[in-house]
C-alpha cells in the first residue's frame, strides 16, 4: 500500500491532463504489464483512484521486461505527442547487476527516455546502489530511502522537482515542429515499480 501511496503522491505533483502530463503505470515481478496506459486517465482524481485499485503481483523482478514494455508499447511512436519528454521512474527494493537490464536501459535511452530511480534500501532488500547509478539517465536522480514507510517524504519531492521535471523549451527561431500545446512543463511521465515485497 505504501508504494501505491507513494506513486499517487508523485502524480499528484503534476498538472494531469490530456494536453499535459500524461501517466502510465507498469508494475512487474515475473512478468510486466502496463496496469494503467498512457492515455487512460485524463485528470488526477480519476488517476490517483486508478492507481489505489491496482493489485500486487507475486513473483521475483523482471525489470528488463518492464522498460521493454515501456520503450515499445506504453512509449510507442503511435502513442507519445510530438515534442515531449518522456520520464520513467523505477521504484525498487530488488535490484541486481544483469546484462539483460542493461541493454534494455540503454535501448530505453536510446529511444530519448529519461530515467530516474528510486531505491529502497532497507536492511533485508537487495539493491545495487551502484548498478541501479549506472542505468539511470543522470546520477543525481537516483534517490534513495531507507524504508518503505520514507517514501513520501524522502523521495517525492526530488522527483517531481528536481529528476522528473525539465522545463519546457520553446522552439528557436530556426524552423522546427512546433510542440503541440504550451506550456511550463511538456512530458510524459511513467513510473515503474516493483511490488514483490513491501
Amino acid at each position: 500500500m505504501q508504494m501505491l501511496n507513494y506513486v499517487s503522491s508523485v502524480v499528484q505533483g503534476y498538472t494531469i491532463s490530456s494536453t499535459c502530463v500524461r501517466v502510465a503505470v507498469i508494475r512487474y515481478s515475473n512478468n510486466a504489464d502496463a496496469s494503467i496506459q498512457l492515455t487512460s486517465y485524463g485528470d488526477v482524481n480519476r488517476l490517483v483512484q486508478a492507481i489505489g485499485q491496482i493489485q500486487f503481483l507475486g513473483g521475483s523482478s523482471n525489470l528488463a521486461a518492464a522498460l521493454d514494455l515501456l520503450r515499445t508499447q506504453v512509449f510507442a511512436s503511435n502513442v507519445v505527442r510530438r515534442n515531449t519528454v518522456q520520464i520513467a521512474v523505477i521504484v525498487t527494493d530488488q535490484l541486481q547487476s544483469s546484462s539483460q537490464i542493461t541493454t534494455a536501459a540503454n535501448s530505453v535511452e536510446d529511444q530519448g527516455i529519461r530515467i530516474v530511480g528510486v531505491a529502497i534500501t532497507a536492511p533485508g532488500r537487495s539493491v545495487d546502489v551502484n548498478y541501479f547509478n549506472s542505468i539511470v539517465s543522470e546520477s543525481n536522480c537516483l534517490i534513495r530511502v531507507g524504508n518503505y514507510g520514507e517514501l513520501i517524504s524522502g523521495a517525492r519531492n526530488p522527483v517531481v522537482t528536481r529528476c522528473a521535471c525539465i522545463a519546457y523549451v520553446p522552439p528557436t527561431t530556426t524552423p522546427a515542429p512546433a510542440p503541440p500545446v504550451s506550456g511550463k512543463y511538456l512530458m510524459a511521465f511513467a513510473g515503474l515499480f516493483n511490488d514483490r515485497l513491501e
